[in-house]
C-alpha cells in the first residue's frame, strides 16, 4: 500500500483528497487556488497553523499585487518577527496555544498595512450556528473566491469535527476552490505531516466551525479580500 493510500484510509467518509479528484481546477479558473498553491507550506510547530495560514495568504495576495520577489517572499520567521511585541510569538510556539479567530484578523489587518497591500481588508465571519443566514453567507463568500481572483478565506475549524482522528483541538488553514455542482470546498490544510489538500461538503466544514473555543471564543472564518 503507498503513503498515500494509507493516508486516506484515515480521512472522514465526506473528505475527498485532490490527488484523486482535481478535475474541478483542471477544467475551472478557480484564480484563488493557483494563487495559493505555489506558497503553501507546513506549519513549523503544533500551534503554528494560524501562522502558515497568514504566511500563504499574504503571499499570495503579494503575488497578485505584484510584489514577490526572489528571496523576498514572507516566511513564518520574517512575519513574526513583525509581531516580536506581540503574544503571537509565543502563541505559536510548541505547545503555545496558538490564536483565536479575532486575534489572527488583528494580526493579518497590521500586516496587509505593513506589506503595502493597499485596497485589501479582512472581514470577519464568526460562526455560533449552522442556520440559513450563516449557510447562506458562506457559500456566498465562496462564490466571491471562485469568480475573482483576490479573495482568500481561512477557516478556523475543530479537528475531530472535520477530520474524525480524536484531534481535540482547533485549526486554521486556508479555503482555495469551490465547486458549485457538488457543494463542496478545498481546504489548503498547512498541517502537510498529516493532512494533505481536501474537497469537505460546505455542510461538513460549517459543522466543524461551529464548535466554540474551551473558553467559549467562537471559531468560524475570515475573507482576505481585495476591494
Amino acid at each position: 500500500m503507498n503513503d498515500l493510500a494509507g493516508f486516506t484510509t484515515r480521512l472522514a467518509p465526506p473528505l475527498t483528497p485532490l490527488a484523486r479528484d482535481n478535475a474541478h481546477v483542471r477544467q475551472h479558473p478557480a484564480p484563488n487556488f493557483w494563487a495559493l498553491m505555489p506558497h503553501q507550506l507546513h506549519q513549523h510547530t503544533d500551534s503554528a497553523c494560524s501562522l502558515a495560514s497568514a504566511v500563504m495568504v499574504l503571499n499570495a495576495a503579494r503575488g497578485l499585487a505584484h510584489s514577490n520577489r526572489i528571496g523576498g517572499l514572507v516566511s513564518e520567521k520574517r512575519l513574526l518577527d513583525l509581531f516580536k511585541d506581540t503574544s503571537w510569538p509565543a502563541g505559536v510556539a510548541l505547545n503555545g496555544g496558538g490564536r483565536k479567530l479575532l486575534e489572527l484578523a488583528d494580526h493579518l489587518e497590521v500586516a496587509l498595512e505593513h506589506y503595502r497591500l493597499d485596497g485589501w481588508r479582512v472581514d470577519r465571519r464568526p460562526v455560533s450556528a449552522v442556520d440559513a443566514a450563516t449557510a447562506d453567507q458562506f457559500r456566498a463568500d465562496l462564490t466571491a473566491m471562485e469568480s475573482s481572483a483576490g479573495c482568500f478565506p481561512i477557516v478556523n475549524f475543530h479537528l475531530d469535527d472535520f477530520y474524525g482522528d480524536g484531534s481535540d483541538i482547533g485549526h486554521f488553514s486556508p479555503l482555495a476552490a469551490f465547486d458549485a455542482a457538488t457543494d463542496r470546498v478545498l481546504v489548503l490544510d498547512v498541517y502537510k505531516a498529516d493532512y494533505e489538500p481536501a474537497w469537505a461538503p460546505v455542510d461538513h466544514l460549517l459543522q466543524a466551525m461551529v464548535r466554540p473555543c474551551n473558553d467559549g471564543k467562537l471559531r468560524g472564518y475570515l475573507m482576505v479580500r481585495w476591494d
